[in-house]
């Protein structure tokens, strides 16, 4: 199967989600109509955007809307890059047996919300390579793996020494350093039939340090984490083994 492609508006996939039975997108997907004066004027544009859906929804477009929304595996996306961090990053997957289905979608006028989205699908094998190619490239870190505490983190921090400084003194120095990225992706069993939260997410984050470059944080419970460098190829080490977890806990096979 070679890999297909469309690209819609956000109008166009407010109303596809609509005939699918859905009335939200996929999180964190977001879109917001352009405000209309008159009343008359939406219903023309949605009439309009009906007649253009209807000359690309097809059994391929369906079935790839089929996998987005009722996968077997799931995984959202989102983060924020940039100087000033105000460029958005929204990425929703679906994967169902050897089929994934990736919708990415482009930054909008504000952080909010977006414009246009693009749907992928193909292989299943395909999609962590393609989930990271739709993320800002920067260059691994620098700093060696290192494990720390929350809590160590968010005590009051008191230099001991004039020149030395002490593990959390460091701690707190590397993690609050100014980013021009920061995102996380969480991998889910099953679909996200409504916007609650649930508890049953696999997570790691993405941090990005100007002049140093990609860390990947991971929680291991409310208080440990570590800290990795996060060249791409380790940030699609770190998809593959949640995607590979999530299917080892919805099959049973261990």
């Amino acid at each position: 199967m070679s890999e297909l492609r469309w690209q819609l508006d956000g109008l166009t996939l407010e109303i596809l989600l609509e005939r699918l039975g859905r009335d939200r997108f996929p999180y964190p997907l977001s879109f917001r109509p352009a405000r209309m004066e008159h009343r008359d004027d939406y219903e023309r544009l949605v009439r309009r955007t009906e007649q253009r859906l209807a000359q690309v929804f097809d059994k391929r477009l369906y079935r790839a809307m089929e996998v987005l929304l009722e996968p077997q595996v799931r995984v959202e996306i989102h983060g924020f890059h940039g100087p000033q961090q105000d460029r958005v990053v929204r990425v929703h997957a679906g994967l169902v047996d050897q089929v994934a289905t990736i919708a990415v979608q482009q930054p909008g006028p504000t952080v909010e919300h977006g414009t246009d989205v693009v749907i992928t699908m193909g292989y299943a094998n395909m999609a962590v390579s393609t989930i990271a190619s739709h993320l800002p490239r920067v260059r691994g870190g620098s700093h060696q793996p290192f494990g720390a505490r929350r809590s160590d983190l968010n005590q009051p921090v008191y230099s001991q020494h004039p020149t030395r400084l002490s593990p959390t003194e460091q701690l707190a120095r590397f993690i609050r350093r100014p980013r021009i990225g920061t995102g996380e992706i969480t991998v889910y069993p099953g679909a996200a039939f409504d916007a609650r939260p649930t508890n049953d997410g696999h997570a790691f984050l993405w941090m990005d340090y100007p002049n140093d470059g990609r860390y990947l944080l991971t929680n291991h419970n409310d208080n440990d984490f570590t800290v990795t460098p996060g060249p791409i190829d380790e940030l699609m080490r770190h998809l593959q083994l949640r995607i590979d977890h999530v299917h080892r806990l919805r099959t049973g096979a261990w």
